[in-house]
């Protein structure tokens, strides 16, 4: 190959930039500084469907955001069990509301950003466990769905959801394979694992404490390690968020011996089911109020986001929410 010339050919390097390229983007990056100016100092991935609220208003999930923050603030603010942790979002905002910080995220590539994110954002006592929940210790891989990192899934015969439902979540008509990626992971025996964590923090005394499970269908699992493995004198209260519709909550409930209750986040909107952007819109002008509360679940409807209460052994057996409903 001829090398003459190449070094003047290297050298006559040009490039021109418009009004487009200098201005265009020193409007874009004005009107982002605006948008962002309240926005959380996390690292993101860009375009992720995780990032857009973070990046604007400074919160994810802000209904879930508050409800940790209140269990933390009536008691059970002991420790943070952040079970499907992601990128660290709800720990990073929430955690230093807690004792310590517990974040499992099968996930190595999420596991990079938690790392950071923690680092920069919990000033309390915290460990990443880079492993997620399962029945039993193995290999496997994760499916990721490409726009949208916190969607991901194990895809075996223990998950609870069907393709359909794991499509759904994410905003696909369909599951496609190419709009996805897989990565390998390790999943350890649950209740052993996680008995380690409640071993170690009763030594410390704490034993109120809040437990989030964000799992893509593996819920029953991480459920049953958590009854398997919570000490008797240890109490949480665990949020989660379910897509069965055929979900088996007296299953659930029975596993933990008596000790827990099922309830449901009931989010009050002004709109009718269905409704379209526009519609929503026009209906927060006429009135501008959503509401979200803790009520009893009822008729077998356990479909969206769950709370359960997990006494001590000890604790009586009278249902905490009717007493305070009974008490108003």
């Amino acid at each position: 190959m001829s090398h003459v010339g190449s070094a003047e050919r290297t050298l006559a390097f040009r490039r021109e930039e418009g009004f487009a390229d200098v201005v265009g983007f020193g409007v874009k990056a004005w009107i982002f500084d605006r948008l962002t100016r309240n926005g959380s100092k996390l690292f993101f991935r860009g375009r992720d469907t995780i990032s857009t609220r973070a990046q604007i208003t400074g919160v994810w999930e802000p209904a879930l955001t508050e409800l940790l923050g209140h269990f933390a603030r009536t008691g059970y603010s002991d420790f943070l069990l952040d079970i499907g942790a992601n990128i660290g979002l709800v720990s990073c905002q929430c955690g230093n509301a807690f004792g310590e910080v517990h974040m499992f995220e099968p996930n190595p590539l999420c596991c990079h950003l938690i790392s950071v994110n923690a680092a920069v954002s919990l000033t309390v006592p915290y460990t990443l466990h880079p492993f997620g929940i399962g029945d039993c210790d193995k290999t496997c891989e994760l499916t990721v769905p490409r726009h949208n990192w916190g969607g991901a899934f194990v895809d075996d015969a223990a998950n609870a959801y069907d393709k359909s439902i794991l499509a759904a979540k994410d905003g696909l008509s369909s599951y496609e394979a190419e709009n996805y990626f897989k990565v390998g992971i390790e999943i350890r025996e649950g209740a052993r694992a996680l008995k380690a964590v409640f071993d170690a923090l009763a030594e410390k005394g704490l034993t109120r404490g809040t437990v989030k499970i964000d799992v893509e269908g593996y819920e029953p699992v991480v459920l049953e390690a958590l009854a398997r493995a919570l000490p008797p004198e240890v109490s949480v209260v665990v949020a989660m968020e379910c897509w069965d519709p055929h979900f088996a909550m007296d299953a659930t409930l029975a596993g933990f011996g008596g000790r827990a209750r099922g309830y449901k986040l009931d989010r009050r909107v002004p709109w009718k089911p269905g409704a379209s952007k526009w519609e929503k819109a026009l209906a927060m002008l006429v009135r501008p109020q959503i509401s979200t509360r803790i009520v009893p679940g009822r008729d077998g409807d356990w479909l969206g986001d769950l709370v359960l209460m997990v006494e001590p052994v000890e604790a009586t057996a009278e249902d905490p929410l009717a007493a305070a409903e009974a008490a108003s």
